[in-house]
Formats: C-alpha cells, structure tokens, sequence
C-alpha cells in the first residue's frame, strides 16, 4: 500500500512568540539533515529539529530526533542527534521545527499538541539559579543540566499525558563555552530517568542558548499517526530480503551492542574496551609513542583486569540495560545506578585522562555532563591540559588549578607505578577542579574558546609548543573538532562534518587516495540512518532496505542513494573548502603510529612502504602529502557521482540469491 507524503515543518520566531505550521511542499526534502540544510542555506540563522519519515512505525530505532545549525565550534553548518526523543517528539504532529531569532530573555520553548491543536509558548527560565542547585524527588541535589531538566519537568510534565513528554536541556558550558551539548532523558513511570542521551557533539548547546537564548525545549503530544503502523507490511520487507521478521532480524544485526555471548561483554563499553588491545589511546594519546608490549601490558593490567571488569560484574552480569525512550529490544543502554556506561565517554574522561577505575570515572563525566559538555571534546581538552601541567609546560597557579603533585599523568604500563584505584580518583578530582574552574574563573578564558584557540594563546604567552600535543581537527578560521576514539586515520581525515561517523573507520590499510573514496561512500550510507532518523546502531539492516521500505511504501519517484549522496556532495561543495591541514605533530605521529602498526604485523603493501619511507624522511611534509591524498579521494568520489558509490548487499544477495 502507497501513501503521499504529507510533511508539515512549523517555525517559530523567538524574538516575538510567533509561530505558524504548514505543509511542506517541497519535494527534495526527506529527512530532517535536508530539512537542517535546506533551512541553513536560505535562513543561516536557523536552527532546526525533527524526525525521520518512518517515526511512526513500529520500526526499533527509528526514532532519533536530529538537530541542526551552524556550529560555533566547528564553525559551519553540523548535525547532531538524540536517541528516541522523536518516539515523543512525534506527538506534537509536525515533522521538523526551524527556531528563528533570539528570545528577550534566557528561555524555554513549549510545543504541545492537546485537544487536536499544536500549542506554542515561550516562557522565561533563570538558568543560573536552576543550574546552581536544585532537589530531584528524592531529595537529592542536583546541579547543572541535570538540575534545569528535573525543575522544568516538575513545572510543567503536568501539562502533557503521562510519559508523553521529553525536555531537551543545556548546562553552563552552553553559556560559557563553544562545546554545549543538548542533553535529554525519557520519561518512565511519570519520572525522569537516567538514561540521558546527548546531541552532544558540534557545540549545538552553545548555539541554541548563545544565538537564540533557549535553554530547554520541553515537548510532547496527543497527536495520532495511523500511516507505517501495520507491522505486517513492516515485516514483509525484512522477511524479502532477510528471511526474518523484523524484531530477529534486528536482534541478529545489533548483537554487539546489546550482549555478546563469547566476549561476556555487551555495548559499545564492553566490546570496544575489549578490543583496544594494542591500539589503546590514553594519557592524551601518549600511548602512541610506547612500544606494542607496553600498550598490551597497559590494556592487560588496566583495562581488562579493572576497569572492564569492573563493568562486566556491576552492569553486564546483573542485565542493567535499558533503551534511549522507544521501545527497541536492544536495549544498548548500559548502567550502573544513575551512571550511564559508553565507550567514548568512558575513554575520552577515562583512560585519555589518566583515568582507568570506574568509580573514578562515573564521578568525572558525572560533573563533566552535569555541566553539560559534550564528553569527547571535554575529555580530549581535560587530557591534554593535564599533559601541560604535568609536564610542567603552563603553571596550574596562573590559572587557578591545583599543584602540579596531585597529578599523576605519566605514562606507565605498571600496576606498582600507578595504582589504577587511588591514581585514576587523584586525576578525576583534578579534572574536575580544572572543568569548574574553566567554567567560572575568568583567568581561564582562554580555554573557553577550545583547544585550537587555546594552544595558540598558551604558546605565544609562554613560548611553548602545546599545539603539538593537543590532538584536534581544524575547521575554517577559528572552528576545531576533537576526533572520535579510534586509532584510524579515517577519524583524522579531512571530510567536512568531523567528529561523527561521516568517515571509514576501519582498522584495515589503505592508501589515503582510496580513504578519501571510501569517506564518500560511508557518508552516503550514514546519511540513510541520519536523515532518516535512524540510530546507526541497527545500520546492518538500515542501509539495505531503508530505501525500500520508503520508496514502496511512499511510492517515492527517487533514487535514494543518490539522494543521500548528492546532499553530502552539497554539504561538502560548500563546507569541504574550509578543511584545514593538521596543525599539530601529535596527529602527524597518530598516524605514522598507525602506519607502523601494519608494518610490525607484516603486512605487505608497496603503498604502505612508500608512505612510511616518506614519513620517516620528513614526517610533516609525509603528513601534508597524506592529508591532500585524502581530500583528493573525497573530490574524486563527489565528481564521480552517485553510481561510484556501491550497493549495500543483503546476506542473501552476497551470496548470489535472495533468501526465501
């Protein structure tokens, strides 16, 4: 059965209170990332949030709501997103929200939809009083994000159907810095939970509070949708091409992310710790200068013996999972008590920093969301200030920090050298005091503006180099992304969205000419989850048959891929030419590391040993020649057009037949 598309965007001016919902009529638009875009290019001001086509069905994962603007930190237009909030967001009966203007005073936003009618109000909020402190039901004391989230649903959950309302939220680094996060957490039981899910990466937290003065958005609904609520055509387009309905087909392709029986471990934590092995990172990447025994030794005695097994017996043994706010039977969330368990948090506010127990480390993104960063680029930040001090390269006293003895941040594989309990709570407590200290002492501006401004005020004030270790991607003049947590070029590469999964992230060689193609092709299919609102989690089945699913249901008249492809070659015509060359040594050695990793396991390869005797000659110019060789791929992959990309195969089409 075919239905026509009917999408309604609504607008809201911020500066008056006027709003007004319409259909949308233009036909190009098929996900909320061509919503953000198409809105980015004719209101540069905008900033926009929505979901996916196939929201309302009974599809897991479907329901991501996805925000975008220009970001302040990255400095061009960035996509981020939420896990199941368009599960609720879905009840206000529009498809996409573009916010125009600035409110008077620092606000919340409230979208409803009672009595068959969308409401719209904006009220205002003293966010500096609500983040200083305020009593969850229980009595306890929060701060920050956390406490702005609890006193709006107090004030006004009354307003919406039980369990049909979600807050999007920001804390004081929104205010104060280029790297605010949104922060939001489903409703269970009429309660907050704590399962909080982030937009967190690209600063849009700082753009919505600093450009718009919104605070929080809080919305909900009684809206209905009858269209994609027949599971059973749902589960026809699984059982085509997979030979399962579509709960066991999901199961099957998100194992990793909910249990994995031969590891005895389960979500992106569990089985990405696991199998760092001798591609740990930490210390603020200083890992990468010691030999492969010692990193070994270090994810031996640190990882698995501790801080993974710490994991495995608290969170993974008792089943303390539970899912994003839409029913999803992979429940990928991974907890203990109130403290949320993933991998690049727990790695970027973990071992990055010093930090290798979890006690520690729950007590450190704790403060580090709390105050509502995104925890990447906080941690990455954390840890090369860290190096600073404990090299005794800036003096902590200039800046209101600790001395320099309560560190203990230098790299060691021995558990006698560095005990992993007491060690790991010394330095969280440090980058805890230096995150608030960031936050509210104005000698400490200058890290306010990010790491890139930062290394370049630090070195010209005290005639150091602290921008060769400091590991980040540059962005047009002032903009700057900390990279995800893997030793991979692909996370290095010059693409013009970085700090998501827009890239190849595989361990496997290539030469760079043939990452940057392959950059291309992983955009594109990530497109087909981001722009329809799918968690990239269940990609395995996303990226073969989304485009079937809402072709055939929709009877849309395009070709998909080439849909997906021909936003990302917009995306990258307008924001590829302010890539910029790496600017520091640290990722020039990243990636000489990495090259050196193929060498020592025997790979052989005449590019790999070409470029490896050309980084060993002169490791900068290696490094430049590299990095173009990379952005030349990615042009020639954007000139070739959308038939260069490959079909994604089903299982069964691998195999030369479709299953039956």
């Amino acid at each position: 059965m075919t239905y026509p598309i009917i999408q309604r965007e609504m607008t809201v001016h911020l500066n008056n209170g006027n709003w007004y919902a319409r259909p949308l009529e233009d036909a190009d638009i098929l996900g909320p990332v061509d919503y953000g875009w198409h809105r980015y290019n004719l209101y540069p001001d905008s900033f926009t949030f929505g979901e996916g086509l196939l929201a309302g069905s009974s599809i897991p994962g479907s329901r991501r709501l996805v925000v975008s603007a220009w970001s302040p930190q990255w400095d061009g237009f960035y996509v981020s997103s939420l896990g199941g909030a368009a599960y609720v967001f879905h009840g206000v009966g529009v498809n996409y929200i573009a916010l125009r203007n600035r409110a008077e005073t620092p606000s919340v936003l409230l979208l409803n939809h009672k009595n068959g009618e969308i409401q719209c109000r904006i009220e205002p909020v003293d966010v500096d009083s609500l983040w200083v402190g305020y009593a969850d039901p229980d009595g306890e004391r929060l701060t920050g994000f956390f406490a702005l989230q609890q006193a709006l649903f107090d004030r006004y959950a009354s307003e919406y159907q039980t369990d049909k309302v979600r807050i999007m939220a920001v804390g004081p680094a929104a205010r104060h810095t280029r790297e605010g996060a949104i922060g939001s957490s489903p409703v269970r039981k009429g309660a907050l939970t704590a399962v909080t899910d982030w937009a967190g990466r690209g600063g849009l937290g700082s753009r919505l509070l600093q450009y718009h003065n919104i605070a929080a958005i809080v919305f909900g609904g009684e809206w209905e949708d009858p269209d994609l609520r027949d599971s059973s055509e749902i589960d026809a387009y699984f059982i085509e091409h997979f030979g399962k309905k579509t709960i066991q087909t999901d199961l099957a392709a998100t194992e990793k992310y909910r249990y994995v029986p031969q590891f005895d471990t389960g979500g992106t934590f569990g089985v990405n710790m696991r199998e760092l092995n001798e591609r740990i990172l930490s210390f603020n990447y200083t890992s990468i200068y010691a030999d492969e025994d010692s990193r070994l030794r270090q994810h031996k005695n640190f990882i698995l013996d501790h801080y993974l097994a710490q994991f495995n017996e608290e969170t993974i043994k008792p089943r303390k999972f539970q899912h994003c706010g839409e029913p999803c039977a992979v429940v990928c969330k991974k907890l203990n008590g109130r403290y949320k368990k993933d991998y690049e948090p727990y790695h970027a506010l973990g071992p990055q920093c010093g930090v290798f127990d979890q006690r520690a480390a729950e007590q450190l993104n704790d403060f580090v969301e709390g105050m509502g960063y995104d925890a990447i680029e906080a941690g990455c930040t954390l840890a090369w200030i860290l190096e600073l001090i404990s090299q005794g390269l800036i003096p902590p006293e200039d800046f209101g920090f600790p001395a320099r003895q309560e560190l203990r941040f230098d790299y060691t594989d021995d558990p006698q050298k560095f005990d992993v309990v007491a060690d790991s709570a010394r330095n969280a407590e440090y980058a805890i005091q230096v995150t608030a200290q960031v936050l509210t002492d104005p000698r400490c501006a200058i890290f306010r503006q990010g790491i890139r401004a930062a290394a370049a005020a630090l070195d010209k004030k005290y005639k150091i180099r602290s921008r060769d270790r400091a590991v980040y991607l540059a962005h047009g003049e002032n903009g700057y992304m900390t990279p995800n947590q893997y030793w991979v070029p692909g996370m290095f590469s010059p693409m013009p969205m970085m700090g998501k999964y827009f890239v190849y992230y595989g361990v496997d060689f290539l030469d760079p000419y043939t990452l940057g193609r392959k950059n291309v092709e992983r955009m594109t299919y990530e497109l087909f989850n981001e722009n329809s609102g799918i968690c990239r989690f269940h990609r395995k089945w996303s990226e073969l048959i989304t485009d079937e699913i809402l072709t055939a249901h929709y009877d849309l008249k395009v070709d998909y891929k080439a849909h997906q492809f021909e936003l990302a070659k917009d995306i990258n015509h307008r924001e590829g030419p302010k890539v910029a060359m790496w600017e520091s040594e640290r990722v020039v050695d990243l990636i000489l590391g990495y090259l050196e990793q193929w060498e020592r396991v025997g790979l052989k390869n005449p590019a790999l040993d070409e470029w490896l005797a050309r980084f060993r000659a002169d490791k900068f110019t290696a490094a430049q020649a590299y990095w173009r060789e990379v952005r030349r791929g990615i042009e020639a992959a954007f000139a070739d057009g959308p038939a260069a990309i490959p079909e994604q195969l089903t299982p069964g089409q691998q195999a030369g037949n479709k299953p039956t």
